[in-house]
């Protein structure tokens, strides 16, 4: 693996438990776009294009982990090791985009975070019915925890108090959020 291609430098980082960041320090890597058709635009925190991470290898980096450069966020879906003699490895990661933030909470105060903002999004019932449309948020767990209830995020000039969980969302890594303008 050449040393000039290894020019990002990214903080490893991975979630606990208890939600808790742990920093597994730092490494030199090289960041490109995976071959293929153009991504489609994103409906979510989520790109939809995937992300290569080649290194040289280290057992810091595993799936499930986040890497942090500049402003970029990668999560870590899959790492290979390219040569099977732990010289170099390869990983496949999504990166997240979004609309700059402001989450405050009572319990951790302010945050500066991503977020991707839905207006009229379909409310669905407990029987799959449309029932209304609502403002929806998706948030990276990774920036914001745990949303509770009440809790407020300004994006864009304009400040939402959070109603609820948008049900059936949460996959660990983005949280949607239900919200309503504050007056």
């Amino acid at each position: 693996m050449r040393a000039g291609r290894l020019r990002h430098k990214v903080q490893i980082v991975t979630l606990g438990h208890d939600l808790r960041k742990t920093c597994h320090g730092t490494i030199w890597c090289g960041i490109t776009a995976k071959d293929g058709a153009a991504p489609p635009m994103p409906a979510g925190l989520r790109t939809g294009a995937r992300v290569d991470v080649r290194a040289r290898y280290t057992d810091r980096l595993q799936q499930g982990a986040y890497l942090l450069t500049g402003d970029r966020i990668l999560h870590v879906t899959s790492v290979r090791d390219v040569t099977g003699k732990r010289a170099g490895l390869t990983a496949s990661c999504d990166e997240f985009v979004g609309q700059a933030a402001l989450y405050q909470s009572p319990m951790r105060g302010q945050i500066n975070c991503r977020a991707h903002l839905t207006h009229e999004a379909p409310f669905l019932n407990d029987f799959g019915q449309i029932t209304d449309y609502r403002t929806r948020a998706e948030v990276l767990v990774l920036e914001v925890g745990r949303p509770q209830v009440d809790d407020r995020i300004t994006i864009a000039g304009t400040t939402y108090i959070v109603t609820q969980y948008a049900g059936g969302t949460d996959d660990g890594v983005v949280r949607s959020l239900w919200l309503q303008a504050m007056e």
